[in-house]
């Protein structure tokens, strides 16, 4: 700001790891001039999720959250946080993750392997799930369908994203049968933030507005601040 004379300073906030007042606490004294949460809005009434997900999120510890596959970045590798507890999205997501990377096509993969996929993860024939990967795609994205036919390894991408696009809408959606699969974003910050209102009328997340949670948790950050500057004048 010196060196380029601007005329208004410049706001550094901090965002994301927020779930409790000593987070938010620690990024003001690091120099945030603002802060931003994320996860911990996720089990609040106001969440665009089903409420069988806000279930899951409310009882999450700090430890319950995984690295999965990105769906909208799948074949560079890029990794999202997902939820661990209750679903065996992460384990599934990074298991075709690691088939993506050692074969060159689908007709690559092994029979019980291939078996495994349709029974346990898409409930339903790889040529099913291709067959309405294409439907989609055709009109909107003609070039990825030329594409996918001269190249075996991005159509096998495709199937596979076909995946993380339905576990995310099975979680969105609340499909109950399909809980195993949920992909749902979260890091431990929600945990770190449920272990704050344990016992208190905030463990259901129906309690949880998102007005409530950001006065917890700027007033719990203020009160700490205040503690600390008294300590230090004394």
């Amino acid at each position: 700001m010196s060196q380029h004379r601007y005329p208004v300073g410049i706001r550094v906030g901090a965002a994301g790891g927020l779930g409790s007042p000593e987070a938010v606490a620690a990024a003001f004294l690091l120099g945030a001039d603002f802060v931003l949460t994320g996860s911990v809005n996720q089990a609040t009434p106001q969440a665009d999720t089903s409420d069988a997900v806000k279930d899951m999120l409310a009882a999450l510890d700090v430890q319950d959250t995984e690295y999965a596959p990105a769906g909208d970045m799948f074949e560079l590798g890029a990794r999202v946080q997902v939820v661990r507890k209750g679903t065996l999205f992460a384990a599934r997501a990074n298991k075709l993750y690691q088939l993506y990377r050692q074969h060159d096509g689908l007709d690559d993969i092994d029979e019980a392997t291939r078996a495994l996929l349709e029974k346990r993860y898409f409930g339903r024939t790889i040529a099913d799930v291709w067959d309405e990967t294409a439907a989609h795609l055709r009109g909107r994205r003609d070039a990825d369908l030329d594409r996918a036919d001269r190249d075996p390894k991005y159509r096998m991408a495709l199937v596979f994203r076909w995946y993380l696009a339905r576990t995310n809408r099975w979680a969105r959606d609340g499909v109950t049968d399909q809980k195993v699969n949920f992909q749902i974003h979260c890091g431990p910050a929600l945990g770190d933030f449920n272990r704050v209102v344990a016992d208190t009328p905030m463990t259901d997340w129906r309690r949880r507005d998102v007005d409530a949670v950001a006065e917890l948790l700027m007033t719990g950050a203020a009160r700490i601040l205040d503690r600390g500057r008294m300590d230090h004048r004394s």
